[in-house]
């Protein structure tokens, strides 16, 4: 059992090291030996904790995914704090401030590319990768938000998480931060008024 504990530990702390060399350098030309060794382990112990490169990738996007919910959930407490609740579309404010700070931005640089990587080995990823975080968004605007679960919203969700993923590719992609933040707010003022969810409901899913 301790060495399960171990194991599992290490791998963790190998996850974060990955994640933060993956960050800083994209994940064009990757291969497991360079990457091994800027962790300070080897391609074969990588192997072992992840069972391959697509699988490895994976796992550094749930783990990308839940820094970008913690802080987040962070940020939505504190500003909710005054009042106690967050709409929709502070919400989507909120969001679109925090990512367009640089430090920020490397996170999404990094899905767009993990994402388009995947497109071009879909048989190589596993099943969990498709969908998951855009599945988890969907739940959190459907539930957290007072947007209806029926077929109509989830297809208002789907046009949300769609519009606002666009939005993002466009800036990192033109670097035009006054258009694309004029068109999200072009998305907020499509958005009803809609009951307001506490802030601390703002949370990473399981």
């Amino acid at each position: 059992m301790l060495h399960i504990v171990k194991t599992v530990e290490r791998r963790t702390v190998l996850l974060d090291k990955i994640v933060d060399v993956l960050l800083a350098e994209g994940i064009s030309d990757l291969s497991l030996r360079p990457l091994a060794k800027a962790v300070g382990t080897s391609a074969r112990l990588l192997i072992y904790h992840f069972g391959s490169k697509e699988k490895l990738l994976t796992d550094a996007l749930e783990q990308v995914r839940q820094r970008i919910e913690s802080s987040l959930r962070t940020l939505a407490e504190k500003e909710g704090s005054l009042e106690g609740t967050l709409s929709l579309r502070e919400f989507l404010l909120l969001f679109w401030h925090w990512a367009m700070r640089k430090p920020n931005q490397r996170y999404f640089r990094l899905l767009f590319e993990i994402d388009g990587l995947a497109l071009q080995n879909r048989a190589r990823f596993p099943a969990r990768f498709w969908g998951a975080g855009f599945a988890r968004w969907r739940r959190v605007f459907e539930t957290e938000f007072g947007q209806p679960s029926d077929k109509n919203g989830a297809a208002t969700s789907t046009f949300q998480l769609a519009a606002l993923n666009g939005l993002l590719h466009d800036f990192l992609f033109t670097g035009d931060r006054k258009r694309t933040t004029a068109a999200l707010h072009r998305l907020v003022e499509t958005i009803s008024v809609s009951p307001a969810a506490p802030a601390k409901h703002i949370k990473a899913s399981a």
